[in-house]
C-alpha cells in the first residue's frame, strides 16, 4: 500500500517562501506585514511523510488512513484565504504530525515518548484504559487506533528511526515553527500599536472515525462532536470567559469574532448560534496557548490567538462526505472552487471586524 501514501523527496529542505502564503508574494514579506491582522497556522495541514520514513510505515496504511490522520483540507483552506482577503498570512507545516507534533509541547526526548506510548498501547490493545496525554508529540497510530508507524523491533532499529525522526523534523517541523515565530516577529514589528491581530490555528476533524475497511462512519461521543461549522477555542468557557487558564484571547473579542463568521456564512435562524461554538469541545492546545501568551503580553483585548476546529465534513462537502462513508482506500480530490466560497465568507467576517 505505501507505494500509494503521499511522500516528500529524501533530504527536502523548506524555506520561508516555501511554508509563508499571502495574497500579494511579489513584494518581500516585510513590506506587507504591516497590513497584516490574521495570521493563520497550519499545523497539521500536510498528510505527507518523509521519504526517509519510508522502511518504518505501516504495510497496510492506505491514503485514506494516512489523509484521515492529518487535518489535509486545511491546506486548502488556508491558501485559499489569503487569496481571498490580503490582509491575512498562512503559515503551513509541510510534514504530517508523525514526525513531530507542532501542535503538542516540544518534547525533551522525543524517542522516550515514543517508547512509552507504544508501551500504553500494548495495554490498550490488552484491554486497559488507557491515556496517551503528553507522549503523543510522535504519534504512531491514527485517532482509529490504526498503526501508522511500526515499532522497531531492535536496538539498532530504534537508533535508526530516532535517528531520521530528528534528521526531518530539523528540515521540516523545526522549518515551520521558525517561520511562524518569523512571521509574527514582522507583523508585531510593522502594525500600528494598537491595531488587531489574531493569529488562527487552523485545524479539522469529522465527527465519525474510520473502521478497519476505510469506511469513516464510527460515530464519536456526544460530547466529542463538533458543531455543523466550527469550534473557536480560547481556553474559556461556553461564553469564552475565562475559566480555569489563562484565557488566549478576550471573550467579548471571541464572541464578535463567532458573530462575524455566522454572518459570513450567512448561519440564519434559532441553530444559528449552535452552528459556531465557544471551546466545544476544544478549548485550544499548545499554538493557541503558546502564541496567546506572547500576545497577551501586550495587554490590548483585540490581541490573542485562537484554535479553530473546523467541522471537516463542512469543508468536503456532501459528495466526498459520501464516499467516505462507503469502504475504500482513496482520499476525494478538494473541491477548490467550494474551498474558494468558503474562503470568501471568511473574507468577507474579516472586513466586517475591521468595520466593527
Amino acid at each position: 500500500m505505501t507505494s500509494d501514501l503521499l511522500w516528500i523527496d529524501a533530504g527536502r529542505r523548506f524555506g520561508f517562501d516555501d511554508l509563508v502564503f499571502r495574497h500579494d508574494r511579489q513584494r518581500p514579506f516585510a513590506q506587507v506585514a504591516g497590513a497584516i491582522d490574521t495570521i493563520v497556522l497550519g499545523p497539521h495541514a500536510s498528510a505527507a511523510f518523509p521519504a526517509e520514513l519510508h522502511p518504518f510505515i505501516a504495510p497496510a496504511l492506505t491514503r485514506r488512513k494516512q489523509c484521515d490522520f492529518s487535518d489535509i483540507i486545511t491546506a486548502s483552506l488556508g491558501r485559499a484565504w489569503v487569496a481571498a482577503d490580503p490582509r491575512v498570512v498562512y503559515v503551513e507545516n509541510p510534514v504530517s504530525r508523525l514526525v513531530l507534533d507542532p501542535n503538542r509541547a516540544p518534547p525533551a526526548d522525543p524517542i522516550a515518548g515514543l517508547r512509552e506510548f507504544y508501551q500504553r498501547l500494548a495495554r490498550q490493545r490488552a484491554g486497559e484504559s488507557v491515556s496517551f496525554g503528553g507522549v503523543d508529540a510522535v504519534r504512531p497510530i491514527t485517532f482509529g487506533g490504526e498503526d501508522v508507524l511500526a515499532e522497531p523491533g531492535s536496538p539498532a532499529a530504534w537508533q535508526t528511526l530516532a535517528t531520521k525522526l530528528a534528521d526531518v523534523a530539523a528540515r521540516t517541523v523545526a522549518a515551520y515553527r521558525a517561520c511562524c515565530d518569523e512571521v509574527l516577529r514582522t507583523v508585531l514589528e510593522g502594525r500600528p500599536a494598537d491595531a488587531p491581530l489574531r493569529v488562527f490555528s487552523l485545524h479539522d476533524t469529522m465527527n465519525t472515525k474510520m473502521r478497519a475497511d476505510g469506511a469513516i462512519v464510527v460515530e464519536r461521543a456526544p460530547a466529542d462532536r463538533l458543531p455543523l461549522w466550527a469550534n473557536l477555542g480560547n481556553k474559556g468557557d461556553a461564553q469564552g470567559n475565562a475559566q480555569d487558564d489563562p484565557i488566549t484571547l478576550d471573550g467579548a473579542e471571541l464572541r464578535r469574532i463567532a458573530a462575524a463568521w455566522a454572518d459570513g456564512f450567512g448561519l440564519q435562524g434559532a441553530a444559528r448560534d449552535e452552528q459556531i461554538l465557544l471551546n466545544r469541545p476544544y478549548k485550544g492546545a499548545y499554538e493557541t496557548v503558546h502564541y496567546g501568551a506572547r500576545l497577551r503580553a501586550l495587554g490590548q483585548p483585540r490581541v490573542g490567538a485562537v484554535q479553530v476546529e473546523f467541522l471537516r465534513e463542512t469543508l468536503l462537502g456532501p459528495a466526498a462526505v459520501a464516499r467516505l462513508h462507503a469502504p475504500g482506500t482513496d482520499w476525494p480530490a478538494v473541491d477548490e472552487a467550494y474551498i474558494a466560497g468558503i474562503a470568501a465568507a471568511l473574507a468577507r467576517a474579516g472586513q466586517a471586524l475591521r468595520a466593527g
